[in-house]
């Protein structure tokens, strides 16, 4: 914002700005102690800010009489200065129209940099694809009314002080949604707020976890692009290794959805996992991925859940996020730990300042306490079960693996590429299956289907696509 006193008139050299309509403002100088008119410099510098592209082809130039005022000239000299600049032919002026910068001036080294350029108006993308991947699809949140009545009310509501590991409102918040949806006993101050599940991620490394990375093998190919600089290790969770040999720091599960298809991890195997994880001393990282998804079975405990309840000393960090409810664009997540771990975690997060926007914390808050998202994980989960019902009236379709809430077609490699290619160019995208290897030995190919993504009617169109496909490629 310009100054609200112009310059003092006395003043040898004063350094002020040129206003513009749109409040963005740029810098002119004016000497008054040399011999050179005040004219005179105001048009060597509009002539610079032009040649700079400060001020652009086409783009008006302030009045005469808002520009005088602010430099502290008389509007004569103002007038005369552009009246030089249109004889020029680095202004125009036409009849009841702002005096402009000459469009039709010629490119310079900084107006033809692409980077100079104004960026484009964002437009409304239209969804003209069927998204079946993983972590995809669904409805839209940011349409929803009661997100966006959410969002209104936070605009209106002080957050108060900020607190760099989360808003209080939010953390009790999310604590009792996972009473509500999950059966967890969380306390509000084991709880950071993150950005999402890679940006937990990547504050638990910062706290100094050592040694190589265990990753499912299959697992979700996600967090592992987050861990591209540390050396992981594919390991089976069903056979575990001793962990003395493998230098192994912590390992990244995800147990209520496990890859491909989207299984739990029962819980025999997971008591196993924590005791293993206390005879290694390697931390456990469960990602809670789509665990609101399920819909017939009965809850099973997380693990971080079960090494509190059970004061297990097996040290276990639960990342959440509510990107795949609440789609990547919301962009929010939490981290849960305790101990010493969470105290570091808790000193980390400090350091760094809060994960992303308190009026947004607020938002989710108020989402949460409504009980917004828990009506929508119901919808979720009624649009499961219409989905199942689809699969049922179908028909059958070759090569199809249905055991958990995913469904997998394990074809050739050459045969599931041309099947997602066929796929995307008919508006259908589906996952790959051999994505989530972590080696190239004993890798699965076919493609992976999250069929509660839409609804019914959609889903019935895309499976006889991908029923139809199939057929076609068997018959060659």
């Amino acid at each position: 914002m310009p100054p609200a006193q112009p310059p003092h008139p006395s003043a040898a050299q004063s350094e002020t700005v040129l206003p513009r309509a749109d409040g963005i403002a740029l810098p002119i100088n004016i000497d008054r102690d040399v011999s050179t008119s005040l004219p005179d410099q105001l048009v060597a510098e509009i002539r610079r800010l032009i040649a700079a592209g400060a001020v652009r082809p086409g783009e008006p130039v302030p009045a005469s009489r808002r520009l005088a005022a602010y430099l502290d000239v008389s509007r004569g000299t103002v007038e005369t200065t552009y009246a030089q600049l249109v004889v020029e032919g680095f202004l125009i002026t036409a009849e009841r129209s702002a005096t402009r910068v000459n469009p039709e001036l010629p490119s310079t080294p900084r107006t033809r940099n692409p980077r100079m350029r104004p960026a484009q108006v964002p437009r409304r993308r239209l969804r003209s694809f069927v998204d079946l991947r993983p972590g995809f699809g669904g409805d839209n949140p940011l349409q929803e009314p009661a997100f966006r009545r959410a969002w209104r009310d936070s605009l209106d509501i002080d957050p108060g002080p900020i607190d760099p590991l989360g808003q209080p409102q939010t953390r009790w918040a999310i604590a009792d949604h996972l009473r509500l949806t999950r059966g967890m006993s969380v306390d509000p101050d084991d709880i950071i707020l993150t950005s999402g599940s890679r940006d937990g991620l990547r504050l638990l490394f910062t706290t100094g976890v050592e040694g190589a990375i265990g990753v499912e093998n299959p697992g979700f190919p996600g967090l592992r692009q987050a861990m591209s600089d540390r050396d992981l290790r594919p390991i089976d969770t069903t056979h575990l290794p001793d962990g003395t040999s493998g230098h192994l720091g912590a390992v990244v599960v995800t147990p209520n959805h496990q890859f491909p298809h989207g299984t739990t991890m029962p819980v025999d195997l997971r008591v196993k996992l924590l005791e293993w994880a206390q005879a290694t001393g390697i931390i456990v990282i469960e990602d809670d991925y789509d665990s609101e998804a399920r819909y017939t079975r009965t809850v099973v405990p997380t693990l971080y859940d079960l090494a509190v309840s059970t004061d297990a000393p097996a040290q276990v960090v639960h990342i959440g996020t509510f990107s795949t409810l609440l789609t990547s664009a919301v962009s929010t997540g939490y981290i849960i730990a305790h101990g010493d771990l969470g105290h570091r975690l808790s000193s980390m997060r400090t350091a760094l300042g809060p994960a992303f926007s308190p009026v947004m914390q607020t938002a989710i808050a108020s989402y949460l306490s409504s009980g917004g998202l828990r009506r929508r994980i119901s919808r979720g989960r009624r649009r499961l079960r219409a989905a199942e019902a689809v699969l049922a009236q179908i028909g059958a379709i070759p090569g199809l693996v249905h055991e958990g809430r995913t469904l997998v077609i394990e074809t050739t490699a050459a045969t599931a590429a041309q099947l997602r290619t066929d796929l995307a160019e008919r508006g259908i995208l589906v996952a790959s299956l051999a994505a989530g290897w972590s080696a190239d030995s004993d890798v699965r190919h076919g493609i992976v289907i999250a069929h509660s993504n839409v609804e019914a009617t959609v889903l019935y169109q895309a499976l006889e696509t991908v029923q139809s496909l199939l057929s076609e490629r068997g018959q060659r």
